[in-house]
């Protein structure tokens, strides 16, 4: 009984070492990033279509509330910079360096944080219809870059591990996130706040007949 007891164990063992653990995490990750992204783009895709149809009533008058979204992406650029950097730093082994630079990383996350709080904030308190348009997107934004700052608190906490195995799988998963919150804000920020419906339906038209 014992000897099957042993077998069963060593082929559990076999078998678990054959399991891509990193690569099934980084497809989970991605997985959870598509959804998001069909719902964000749902909420886009309003912005986009309501503010075509009303100007008047969807569109923002608030030169603050105009700016802030550009310093919410300028900061997210800067800290996804930050981030690439320290994953040199992390494939070199230097984690000193690492930590600085994740440090660095966390204080302008902590800048971005604080602007789409503030964000999220007044477009629901700007009126209805805009609260329907901004607001929504705005709370997006926020809950993913809160996730993105709980992330690089646990790698600064991994990092400071004696043993690099936990930090070696989590850094790369992360990193997925990361890069995924910098690219999104950028598109939100161009669909939302740059471009019209009209420029944007031309747009597209401009890539079908090409």
């Amino acid at each position: 009984m014992a000897t099957e007891h042993a077998h069963a164990a060593g082929h559990a063992a076999h078998h678990d070492e054959h399991v891509d653990h990193q690569g099934n995490a980084n497809f989970a990750v991605w997985c959870g990033l598509a959804a998001l992204t069909f719902t964000t783009g749902t909420f886009v895709a309003s912005n986009v279509y309501l503010r075509a149809w009303s100007p008047a009533k969807f569109v923002l008058d608030d030169t603050l509330l105009k700016n802030l979204p550009y310093v919410a992406v300028l900061f997210s650029i800067i800290s996804t910079v930050l981030l690439l950097i320290a994953a040199s730093f992390f494939v070199r082994d230097k984690w000193r360096a690492f930590n600085g630079t994740l440090a660095l990383a966390a204080l302008t996350y902590a800048v971005v944080l604080l602007t789409q709080f503030r964000l999220m904030i007044w477009f629901a308190g700007y009126s209805k219809q805009v609260a329907t348009i901004y607001a929504p997107t705005a709370a997006i934004q926020f809950l993913l870059n809160v996730v993105g700052m709980v992330l690089i608190a646990v790698a600064g906490w991994y990092s400071s591990f004696p043993n690099k195995a936990h930090i070696n799988k989590f850094f790369p998963v992360a990193m997925n996130v990361w890069l995924y919150s910098a690219v999104s804000g950028i598109l939100i920020l161009i669909l939302e706040n740059v471009i019209t419906w009209g420029q944007f339906a031309a747009w597209c038209g401009i890539k079908l007949t090409s």
